[in-house]
Order: structure tokens, then sequence, then C-alpha cells
């Protein structure tokens, strides 16, 4: 059995930074590691070699302790073989073991999971192709990386070890070296697959340069100043946000989940058409996006109007929050869930989603018919984005749940994606 001599962390480059460290582990050894066999999301548990690697790999952590690196926390992929790993060593290390975070399971390889990993059938997994349907390394890379960032975020300043797998440590490795230490790739181009129980730390410096490129997702194209369109010159434009529903209430993320009002939020959307209806306004077209929390809200303040909604947008809906739709997200994440959360809709094409759509709806509902009084029902994301572009200026706080607010118009016009965005997408004033 090698000892702890002979398992040293790799520390592939020098990282400038003091602070925050985090190393992966990969799992011990499991039957099928011993046959070859892709592995992937199988759950497959150690094996009793596995159990004793994984005890080396505690020696290796206390020398490093010796030396200055004191490990704070453990944490793991959800499969079992990562998180006995993790176990025995938060034992073995007397630190405590925080549970399995959601994205450092390993690659699934789909219809190849239990076969022999022959070289023929490794090549046929990496074809674009996909027919043995294999998770997409885009998809793949990008639940890593965003891991990777919430426990950056949520032990910032400290030492993680962090139990995972072989193929995402070597390819989440290969996302945050390759551009820059293309000679640490093997002759296939990927970071070499570390063996079972090694450690390897994670270049830190690396990993915002990484999400810009494969988490962050920016799919809207530019959209520049128009003229306010004839016959819109007086148009006005009212947007509500839903009313309540139980996810607002438990401080979930909606996103485009369809989460049906609640009998508060019911209440809301009458009040607040009763409100507008006793200020003496009028309104003459009344729109919604399709999500029924927004339907159903438009429907019940146009009753105080005597209008039905007229037309649903699709594009009219909440922000797409991926894999944090149904999280209650820490304070942090919320304020750019795009770097934490694979799938997330950015926050620029949030604001361009917003203005190309908002002017789309002026444009459609005036022409021919001026002086149109438009309530739009849509989300609280997507009305804030519009209100600041329109403004030019940042709308800070939360859009409250059935709030009437009127747009500016030109505003929307003028705003101009170009000026708003730097070169990687974030958001200037």
């Amino acid at each position: 059995m090698t000892d702890a001599q002979n398992t040293p962390i790799i520390t592939p480059v020098a990282d400038p930074e003091a602070g925050t460290r985090i190393i992966f582990l990969r799992h011990g050894q499991t039957d099928w590691n011993i046959d070859h066999r892709f592995q992937g999301g199988t759950d497959i548990p150690l094996n009793d070699t596995g159990r004793e690697q994984v005890r080396t790999a505690i020696g290796a952590l206390k020398q490093a302790a010796a030396e200055g690196t004191t490990v704070d926390a453990i944490v793991s992929s959800p499969l079992s073989r990562a998180v006995e790993s993790a176990e025995i060593v938060a034992e073995g290390l007397g630190v405590p073991y925080r549970g399995a975070v959601d994205g450092f399971q390993e690659r699934s390889f789909g219809d190849l999971e239990g076969q022999i990993a022959t070289r023929e059938l490794i090549l046929a997994s990496r074809q674009s192709n996909n027919a043995f349907n294999v998770e997409p390394k885009k998809d793949f890379l990008a639940r890593s990386l965003a891991a990777l960032n919430r426990v950056r975020r949520e032990y910032e300043g400290q030492t993680v070890v962090v139990a995972a797998h072989g193929m995402l440590i070597a390819m989440t490795m290969t996302a945050l070296v390759a551009e820059r230490h293309p000679e640490l790739l093997n002759e296939d181009g990927i970071y070499p697959i570390p063996v079972n129980a090694s450690l390897t730390e994670v270049p830190l410096q690396y990993l915002d340069n990484a999400i810009d490129r494969l988490v962050v997702q920016h799919l809207e194209p530019e959209l520049g100043p128009e003229e306010v369109p004839a016959g819109a010159e007086n148009t006005t434009l009212t947007l509500i946000r839903h009313g309540q529903t139980d996810w607002n209430k438990a401080n979930l993320m909606q996103g485009i989940t369809d989460i049906p009002l609640n009998d508060t939020g019911r209440e809301q959307a009458r009040t607040t058409g009763k409100k507008l209806a006793d200020m003496g306004l009028e309104f003459t077209v009344l729109v919604s996006s399709p999500l029924s929390r927004a339907h159903e809200t438009a429907q019940l303040v146009g009753e105080h109007f005597d209008l039905q909604v007229h037309k649903t947008y699709p594009e009219l809906v909440e922000r797409a929050y991926g894999a944090g739709e149904g999280l209650d997200i820490p304070a942090p994440e919320r304020r750019a869930p795009e770097r934490y959360y694979p799938n997330v809709e950015s926050e620029r094409d949030v604001y361009i989603r917003a203005v190309r759509t908002l002017r789309n709806i002026v444009r459609e509902l005036s022409e021919g018919s001026g002086d149109q009084k438009i309530i739009a029902v849509s989300h609280g994301s997507f009305i804030r984005r519009a209100l600041s572009a329109a403004a030019g200026e940042e709308w800070t706080v939360t859009v409250p749940n059935a709030e009437p607010l009127t747009i500016d118009v030109p505003g929307l016009f003028a705003w101009d994606s170009t000026k708003q965005f730097d070169e990687v997408g974030r958001l200037v004033w």
C-alpha cells in the first residue's frame, strides 16, 4: 500500500492569491474501477481497497497541515463512492463533513455505463453525434464550474476538500488551465485523469474566466435605440407583477416554473385592480405572460375595467433560473445567479429580452390605433430590468407583488445594449 509521502497534493500551477483553497479528492477504488467499466452516474460503492486508499490520503492531508495547509471542511459529490470517501477523510482529520453538493456528480455516460471502457468506446463517447446519450460536455462543465463557484463563495477564506470523480476532475481542470498551461494536458488535450484517492488543488485564479466562457450564456443579439413608432407617442404602458405564490412566500427562485397564485396573491390582484379603477384610470388593452400566476393576475385586474386578456406573450415570462429554480439560494448568489447555477438566463439577456418584448408590444398594439393604455402583467426580474433600461439607471429595489408601475415608453425605445454591458456581458452604468 502506498504511504502518505507518495500521495502529495498536486498543485498544477502556483496560486498567487492567499485565502480560499479547494482541493479535489478523487474517490477511492470501486469494483467497476477494477474492471475498467464506465461508471458515470451509476452509484457504485467503494470496495475495501478504495477505503484503504482514502485513508492514505488522510496522511497526505495531515502532512500538508504540518506544512501550513489545514483543511477546514469536506464536501462531496452526491454519489455514494464520493460521499463515503469524504466521510472517511473528515473522520480521519477531525473536521466536519458538510454534505453533498449538487453538480459534482460524475459525467453521465448514458448507454455506456457498465460497459468495459475500451479505447474505441472512449473515443466514441467523445463524438459530437452523441450516439450513446453521453452527457454533453458543455452541460457537464457548466454544472461542475458552477458548483465550484458556490463552494468558493460559501467557504471563502477556508480550505475545502471536495470528494469527486476522475473524469469530472480531469475535465474541470482542463477548462481551467487549457488556455494558459497547455503543457499540462495529455496527447488527447485533457488534463490527466487522477488516480483513485489522489489530491489535486484547483487553480481558483482561473475560475472566473472559465465561468465567463463556459457557464454564463449570452444568447440575445444586440439591441440598439429605435424611434418611438408613429401613433405610439401617447401610448402608456403599465407593468404589473403577478400576485403572491407559495414559492414567493417561501423565498424560492421561481423563474419559468409555472407556480400558481395563492389566495393572498389573488386578493392582491383584486386590490390592485380596484385601486386603479378608484383612481379613475382607464385602460384599453390587457396582456400578460402565459405563466398561470401572471395570467390569473391579469384576469383579476381586468375585471375592474371590463377587459379580458387580449394576448399572452411568451417573451413576457420570468427570467429563467435554470438549476436554481425551486431553491432558496443565498443573497450573494441571487445577485448573479448565472455564475452559480447552470442554464440561468444572463443579466444581459434579460435586459435585452425585456426591452425588445415591450417595444414589440407597444408597436403592435399602437399600430393603427394610437393612444393605447396598456397593462402588461409579467414578473419581478423582468419588470425590474425593463424599468432600469427605460430610466437609464438601475432599479435596485424588489418589485412588489401586484404593484402597478408605469414605464417611460420613450426611454424604453432609447435604450442601447451596446453601451450597457462590458466585453464579457457584465452590466455597467
